[in-house]
C-alpha cells in the first residue's frame, strides 16, 4: 500500500510521463504525414501541371498545433501536474476528505 506521498510523487511521475508520451506520439504522426503530402505535391508538381506549393498551409497549420502541444504539454507538464495536485489537495479539504 502507497502512503500518501508516494501516491502524490507517483502521480506527479506518471502524469509528466503521459504528457511528454502524447507530444512524442504527435510528433511522429506529424513526421510521417508530412513527409507524405511534401512528397505528394512533389509528384504533383513534377508529373502534372499542377504548380503550387499546397504543402506549406498544412505544414504551418499543424506545426503551429505542434509547437503549442510542445509548449503546454511537455515543456510545461510539470507546472501543470503541480496546479491539478493542488486543486484536488484544495477540492479534499474543501469536502473534508483530509
Amino acid at each position: 500500500m502507497l502512503s500518501a506521498e508516494q501516491y502524490r510523487e507517483a502521480e506527479f511521475g506518471y502524469t509528466l510521463q503521459e504528457s511528454k508520451r502524447g507530444f512524442v506520439a504527435h510528433a511522429i504522426v506529424f513526421g510521417f504525414v508530412m513527409t507524405g503530402l511534401i512528397v505528394l505535391n512533389v509528384c504533383l508538381i513534377v508529373f502534372t501541371s499542377a504548380n503550387f506549393p499546397w504543402a506549406i498551409f498544412p505544414l504551418l497549420g499543424w506545426g503551429i498545433g505542434l509547437t503549442f502541444h510542445y509548449v503546454y504539454g511537455y515543456r510545461r507538464a510539470a507546472e501543470a501536474a503541480r496546479t491539478r495536485l493542488r486543486h484536488v489537495e484544495e477540492y479534499a479539504e474543501q469536502k473534508e476528505l483530509v
